[in-house]
């Protein structure tokens, strides 16, 4: 699959960088989880290898996107998808996201329903086990500020987040850190994450109740943060939706990207008709 084109969009806080994978109609956003950055979308794109036009932005405070010092909540974050949208001429998407990406594509398919022609949430709901978010705490609070060199990071990497491909830990690499003298530094900043998590992101049950678009609801099977009980619950309660469930933890994009992919495919063209 060649390289997405780097864009940047004018945001209401700066600008944002996004990863704009070639492809056919319809068009379909990625938004990614806490921590990481657009690019984690890479081998989903490899699967869907042109068969739809792919929109994954770095969330502001991710990746190469802005990271002004205050406004990480969920309208903010909503802004930051009209602007891109706006900014590409796309009038109407899936959006597709994943964790924290869940909670903001969630909070934008709410407040813009006319842009949206469905909605793909991974792994996250409205409520999430204890687990999970004891995990996310401790992996965005007390990490390491910096490494010395690739080896470094990728070992931290592989004993935090085991269990991945070796392309997947590559990726990773590649683009959770910023090379500088000083060594590799997180792309995510600390000061917005700690904002972030502090911020409920995965809307309520009645809100859920409210929707009326088409809604795929993804489950990795062996994650940590979103229940099968939850899951099932989520399906009973917005009007159209339906669940799949992959061999997964709760990064699914990157523990079964292929059937992700071919998912979020034939889902798109469905609710595109």
């Amino acid at each position: 699959m060649p390289e997405p084109t780097r864009r940047t969009v004018p945001g209401p806080a700066g600008e944002l960088v996004v990863w704009d994978y070639a492809g056919g109609p319809p068009a379909t956003l990625l938004l990614h989880g806490i921590g990481n950055y657009g690019r984690v979308w890479d081998l989903v794109a490899d699967t869907v290898a042109g068969r739809l036009r792919l929109i994954a932005p770095d969330a502001r405070g991710h990746g190469d996107s802005a990271a002004p010092a205050t406004g990480y909540d969920s309208a903010d974050f909503v802004a930051d998808t009209t602007a891109i949208l706006d900014a590409l001429d796309l009038d109407r998407v899936l959006v597709t996201g994943h964790s924290m990406g869940g909670g903001h594509g969630f909070a934008f398919v709410q407040a813009h329903p006319e842009r949206c022609s469905g909605f793909v949430i991974i792994d996250i709901g409205p409520d999430l086990e204890a687990a999970g978010r004891e995990r996310s705490v401790r992996l965005t609070k007390d990490r390491p500020v910096s490494f010395p060199d690739d080896a470094a990071a990728e070992a931290y990497v592989r004993a935090t987040s085991p269990g991945y491909s070796d392309a997947v830990y590559a990726d990773r690499v590649r683009w959770l850190f910023r090379r500088g003298p000083a060594g590799l530094t997180w792309r995510a900043d600390a000061g917005a994450l700690a904002q972030i998590m502090g911020t409920s992101r995965r809307g309520t049950w009645a809100a859920l109740a409210e929707l009326r678009l088409p809604v795929l609801v993804v489950r990795g099977t062996r994650s940590i943060y979103l229940s099968a009980a939850t899951a099932q619950r989520m399906v009973e309660t917005i009007p159209n939706a339906r669940l799949l469930e992959l061999d997964a933890g709760h990064n699914v994009q990157l523990d079964q990207p292929a059937a992700l992919a071919e998912a979020i495919v034939a889902f798109a063209h469905e609710v595109a008709r």
